[in-house]
C-alpha cells in the first residue's frame, strides 16, 4: 500500500505543472490559430515566403519558387522604390539577377517546412511553424529551469507552475504569434535554437564533458544561422569554455570536437551565400525590396556620436518603453517606438512599428539581473552551483542581444523575442538563489515572496491581454464575433 501511495502523490504534485504546461501550449495554439486553433494546410507554395523556398528546394533551387513579374526584371534599377510603383513584385524579398530569395534563414525551411511537406503533402502556414518554434523554445526553458532548480538543492520559495506560465506567457510571445510572417518565423526558429544551446550549456555547466561541449556548439551555430545577430552569444560560450579549458585541460580531439559544428554549420552558410548571391558574406540585405535602396546601407553601427544616441534610444525602449492603459478590454495595447528619422530606417511619415519594453511587462527579468549581479558579487556563500552558474551565464547572453540590436536602426516588439525568453528563465533562477540567501543571511523573505508571486502574476495577465491585442489590434479584426463576446464579459 505505501508502495502505490508514493506514484499517486507524484502524480498529484506533478498535475499543477502539467495543466500550466498545457496552458501555455494551448494559448500558443488559441493565439497562433486566430483564436479558432485554425491551422489548415496552404493551398499553394506561393501564399508563403518560406513555403515558396522550400519548393525551390525541392526544384533543386536555392530562390524562391515563384515567378518574378517581367516588368521588374526589365527595370534598369528594380531597387528604386518609385521605380517599382505600377509593378508587382514580393515586398522585402531578396531580388537578384531575376530571382527572389530570402535574406532570413533557410533553416526553418529544413526543421519544419519541408518535414510537414514530405509527410503530409503540403506545407504549413506560417502561423503554425511560429507556434512550433514557440512551444519548442518554452518546453526547453522549462526543462532547463527545472534541472536548474533542481541542482541548486534549496527549496523553491515560488510554486513551480507559476514560474511555468511566467516563462511561457510572461513575455511577448502571445503578442507576436497573433499575426506571423515570415520575420516572427525567423525570430521564434532563432528562440528555439537559442533556448536548446541555453539547456546545452546548462548540461555543460553540470558536466563539462566534450560530448556536451559538442552540443554547445551545435546549437550556437544554429542559433546564429537562424539570427546572426545572436553570433554575441560566442562571447558568453567562448567565456564558458576557457573557464572549463583551464580546470579540466581537454585534449586537442576535444576542443576539435567542440569546433567542427560551429566550423561545419559557417561553412555551408557562407556556400549558400556564394550560391546565391556569389559573396559569401552577403544574406541578401543588399537586394532587399523595400522603402529604400540597401546598397551601402548601415544596419547596425555605433560608430558615430549620433549612433550612439540611437542606442541610448533603442535600449530605452526595450527596457522601459510604456503600455497603453484603457478602459475597454483588452485593456492593454502596445505603442508605437519613437525613433530619430536621421539615424533609423526611413519609413514613410515617419511610420513605425510598435515596441514593448520588459519593465512593463515582466519587471522580474529586471529584478532577477539584479539578484544576480548581488549573488555574483557575494550574496550567494560559498560557491555557486552549476544551475545559477548557468543561469548568470544566459543573463549575460540576454543582455548582450539587447544591447546587439540596439545598435540597428529599427526595433520592433518581435525582436525582444531573441533575448526575452533568456532573461525570463534566469531571472527565475536568480530570485530563487537570490531569495534562499537572503534567507540564509536572516532577511524575513515572506514579503518578497509575495511580491515576486504577485508580480509574476502580473506578467502572465499582461501577457494574456497583449495576445487579445496583437500588432495593430489585429485579433480583433481576424476574430471580431470572439474579441466582441470576451469585451462583453467586463461591461
Amino acid at each position: 500500500m505505501p508502495d502505490e501511495a508514493v506514484p499517486s502523490k507524484r502524480i498529484v504534485r506533478s498535475l499543477p505543472v502539467v495543466l500550466a504546461i498545457v496552458a501555455v501550449l494551448a494559448c500558443y495554439a488559441y493565439f497562433a490559430g486566430g483564436g479558432k486553433f485554425d491551422f489548415r494546410r496552404l493551398g499553394t507554395a506561393q501564399e508563403s515566403y518560406y513555403a515558396s523556398l522550400a519548393e525551390g528546394f525541392l526544384n533543386r533551387s536555392l530562390c524562391m519558387w515563384v515567378p518574378p513579374d517581367p516588368r521588374l526584371v526589365a527595370l534598369p534599377n528594380p531597387y528604386d522604390f518609385k521605380a517599382r510603383a505600377a509593378v508587382g513584385y514580393l515586398w522585402d524579398a531578396s531580388f537578384f539577377k531575376g530571382k527572389y530569395y530570402l535574406y532570413s534563414s533557410p533553416l526553418p525551411v529544413l526543421l519544419v517546412y519541408l518535414p510537414h511537406r514530405l509527410l503530409r503533402g503540403a506545407y504549413p502556414p506560417d502561423v503554425l511553424v511560429a507556434a512550433i518554434f514557440s512551444a519548442w523554445a518554452f518546453l526547453a526553458m522549462v526543462a532547463f529551469t527545472r534541472r536548474a532548480l533542481a541542482l541548486s538543492g534549496n527549496l523553491l520559495q515560488i510554486p513551480f507552475a507559476l514560474w511555468v506560465l511566467f516563462i511561457g506567457l510572461g513575455n511577448v510571445v502571445a503578442f507576436v504569434l497573433v499575426t506571423v510572417h515570415m520575420y516572427e518565423v525567423a525570430v521564434m526558429c532563432g528562440m528555439a535554437m537559442t533556448a536548446m544551446w541555453a539547456f546545452a550549456l546548462l548540461k555543460f555547466n553540470e558536466s563539462p564533458a566534450p560530448g556536451r561541449a559538442v552540443w554547445v556548439s551545435v546549437w550556437l551555430a544554429l542559433a546564429i544561422v537562424a539570427r546572426p545577430n545572436l553570433v554575441v552569444l560566442a562571447l558568453v560560450t567562448a567565456i564558458v569554455m576557457v573557464a572549463a579549458a583551464r580546470k579540466h585541460r581537454p585534449s586537442v580531439k576535444a576542443i576539435l570536437a567542440f569546433i567542427t559544428p560551429l566550423v561545419v554549420v559557417a561553412a555551408a552558410m557562407l556556400w549558400y551565400n556564394a550560391a546565391r548571391f556569389g559573396n559569401p558574406l552577403e544574406f541578401g540585405v543588399r537586394y532587399q525590396l523595400t522603402h529604400v535602396a540597401m546598397e551601402g546601407r548601415k544596419v547596425c553601427s555605433l560608430c558615430t556620436l549620433p549612433e550612439l544616441a540611437r542606442f541610448g534610444n533603442n535600449v530605452m525602449h526595450y527596457l522601459f518603453w510604456p503600455l497603453h492603459i484603457r478602459s475597454a478590454f483588452p485593456f492593454l495595447d502596445a505603442m508605437p517606438a519613437r525613433l530619430d528619422p536621421a539615424v533609423s530606417w526611413p519609413t514613410p511619415q515617419g511610420m513605425t512599428e510598435q515596441i514593448i519594453g520588459i519593465a512593463p511587462v515582466a519587471p522580474l527579468m529586471l529584478l532577477g539581473t539584479l539578484l544576480g549581479i548581488l549573488l555574483v558579487m557575494g550574496l550567494h556563500r560559498g560557491a555557486i552551483d552549476a544551475g545559477t552558474r548557468a543561469a548568470l551565464q544566459i543573463m549575460a547572453g540576454g543582455w548582450l542581444i539587447l544591447f546587439g540590436l540596439s545598435s540597428c536602426w529599427w526595433i520592433v516588439a518581435r525582436y525582444s523575442l531573441d533575448f526575452m525568453m533568456l532573461m525570463g528563465v534566469s531571472a527565475v533562477i536568480c530570485i530563487e538563489a537570490g531569495l534562499t540567501s537572503l534567507r540564509a543571511i536572516g532577511v524575513r523573505i515572506l514579503p518578497l515572496r509575495l511580491i515576486v508571486g504577485a508580480l509574476a502574476c502580473y506578467s502572465v495577465l499582461t501577457g494574456l491581454l497583449l495576445g487579445f491585442d496583437g500588432p495593430g489590434e489585429v485579433f480583433k479584426r481576424v476574430n471580431p464575433a470572439t474579441f466582441q463576446m470576451i469585451s462583453n464579459w467586463f461591461r
